[in-house]
């Protein structure tokens, strides 16, 4: 019944020593790793209003993580022991379109105790389904994916039709 890190974060004691049977040393190892593993909250908001082809639309994501307070800055710093140096734990946060495969905006972070980013991305006309993935770059399994509220783009200003466009290069 183990699938993620998080799962061994539950376990009593005594069930993780049972089910992992590791020597003191390896059972360091792995509580070390446990200590380390991200716990990224994730929260947005979507700018309220009406959107229009072609217009920037804002995205505020927050991002908050358990820091201990007596190891500031080295929470950070992943677990890595074949990796030849420090490396701090990065989180990629995308905004994406999963129906047409589109990337709309992405922002390399590091979050050290809490982050607010804001991104900023068009769409056309239409009706969007869009996706909040924040990835993390050191870590399986941290990442997070989030559904967006749909998203109804209205035509633009200047997405009038090819007739309205020939009639002004007439004239």
């Amino acid at each position: 019944g183990v699938d993620s890190v998080y799962d061994i974060m539950e376990m009593e004691d005594d069930k993780r020593n049972a089910v992992l049977q590791m020597d003191a040393r390896q059972m360091r190892d792995v509580a070390t790793f446990v200590n380390s593993y991200p716990t990224l909250d994730v929260n947005y908001e979507l700018a309220k209003g009406d959107y229009t082809a072609g217009a920037a639309i804002p995205i505020r994501v927050s991002l908050s993580r358990d820091a201990d307070e007596d190891t500031e800055g080295d929470d950070e710093i992943v677990v890595a022991p074949f990796y030849p140096l420090k490396k701090l734990a990065n989180w990629w946060i995308v905004v994406g379109e999963p129906k047409s495969r589109q990337l709309l905006a992405i922002k390399r972070v590091t979050v050290h105790k809490n982050l607010a980013v804001k991104l900023e991305f068009s769409l056309p006309q239409g009706t969007h389904a869009l996706k909040l993935y924040v990835i993390c770059d050191s870590y399986i399994g941290a990442d997070h994916d989030i559904d967006l509220d749909p998203i109804d783009v209205a035509e633009g200003e200047d997405s009038g039709s090819e007739e309205d466009s020939d009639d002004a290069m007439e004239e």
